[in-house]
């Protein structure tokens, strides 16, 4: 494993909105809510079920509440800290290195490995996986680790309350048969109709957030154990796919120019998680967000240069299309070129970019139905528009082969 090298890191910077914006946010609110009903209703049946007076029903009420304010405290932190971005305008000291990095239009300046734009914090964020709105920003650099035990301690705290309330729902569906043949030791739940409608509420959140943070968590630990994210899982797959491609089609001078292509983050799972979440002692984010521990066969402008390559790529497939109708870009516009296009907004990828009729755009990629592209007067202004409202023709079968 090659270390980090010393040289000088881009400047982290908390981004263009406050914290308090960013921390106090409809998505951040939700999530509070949402913690605090749940919590609320479960103590409110647990000091019932088990009470509180005996050490079983203290410890159980303690833990629980450890639960709730583990989890609000590391999504606080997530939102709070940010992934770190780097600052605009930003150039390597040493400019020989300019031409290994990417140059972003929005921030005019270079991007520091492992980074990305978004668009929705309009700042390009250090090692980026992807935008969250319950924390109101990206998951990157310096919050991954946060998120992810926010993730943790959520489903830890979810599964808990199930517990909690399951039980405390039986014993109060069968309390008349408890106070007439049971031995009085049974708790004696009694259900009005508001604790009633509180309880099946606070079940159901548990359980949908139970099973939605579990396939997340999952997803995301599968990140730390590669020390991958999101973006570069999808990156690492295009370099594979472009390399398998060439191979199948023998194109010899094309392969030749194309070097072997070798994920560079990868260094073993005890290494690759330490870099989400530090030592035991010190649980900070090791690193500047800038250079990166790379593997020895590797270099800190691999993967730099392999977006190099792959934005070139895509560059020279571009097609120049004209916008037959205009497309206002609200959430409900898709709607007129059917409900396929409308289920099928990539929402999560992007935002959608409004146009009008007989401009000219520049599409990049496609899928079910939409097409990614820029403005041909203005690169940086990008966005999804519906295939349907331009000129393009999706290519037949044997078109497709040509062109790959």
């Amino acid at each position: 494993m090659k270390e980090a090298p010393n040289w000088e890191a881009a400047e982290m910077e908390i981004g263009e909105v406050s914290v308090f914006r960013r921390t106090f946010h409809w998505g951040t609110g939700f999530a509070y809510i949402v913690i605090t009903i749940v919590g609320s209703v479960t103590t409110f049946f647990s000091s019932q079920w088990l009470r509180i007076d005996t050490i079983e029903g203290f410890l159980n009420l303690i833990v629980f509440l450890t639960w709730n304010f583990l989890t609000m405290m590391n999504l606080f932190s997530a939102s709070y800290f940010g992934p770190g971005y780097v600052r605009r305008n930003w150039r390597p000291k040493n400019g020989e290195h300019e031409e290994y990095l990417q140059f972003c239009q929005p921030c005019q300046g270079f991007k520091v490995a492992r980074s990305h734009h978004c668009s929705k914090c309009n700042r390009c964020c250090m090692k980026m996986d992807h935008h969250c709105p319950w924390i109101n920003n990206c998951v990157g650099h310096r919050n991954h680790g946060f998120f992810i035990r926010f993730l943790f301690f959520a489903i830890i705290g979810c599964i808990h309350a199930l517990i909690i309330d399951f039980n405390a729902g039986y014993y109060a569906m069968f309390a008349g048969w408890y106070l007439r043949y049971g031995n009085g030791t049974e708790p004696i739940i009694i259900l009005t109709p508001v604790s009633f409608i509180a309880l099946i509420m606070a079940l159901a959140l548990a359980m949908a957030i139970t099973i939605a943070l579990t396939i997340l968590l999952a997803a995301q630990m599968k990140y730390v154990v590669k020390n991958m994210n999101a973006i570069e899982e999808y990156i690492d797959g295009k370099a594979k796919n472009i390399r398998k491609n060439m191979a199948e089609y023998e194109q010899e001078e094309e392969s030749e120019r194309i070097p072997e292509w070798i994920y560079p983050y990868d260094l073993g799972w005890k290494t690759n998680v330490r870099q989400v979440f530090g030592s035991f002692l010190d649980s900070r984010t090791p690193g500047n967000g800038t250079w990166w521990p790379v593997r020895d066969d590797c270099n800190q402008f691999t993967l730099t240069t392999e977006q190099l390559m792959q934005k070139q790529l895509k560059r020279d497939r571009a097609k120049e299309l004209e916008i037959t109708e205009s497309f206002s870009a609200r959430f409900c516009a898709p709607m007129r070129f059917g409900w396929r296009v409308f289920v099928r907004q990539p929402i999560v990828e992007g935002k959608m970019l409004r146009v009008t009729e007989g401009e000219k755009i520049v599409g990049t990629r496609g899928t079910q139905g939409w097409i990614y592209c820029y403005r041909q007067t203005n690169s940086a202004e990008k966005g999804w528009v519906p295939m349907a409202c331009t000129n393009y023709r999706p290519p037949t079968k044997n078109e497709e082969k040509k062109e790959n």
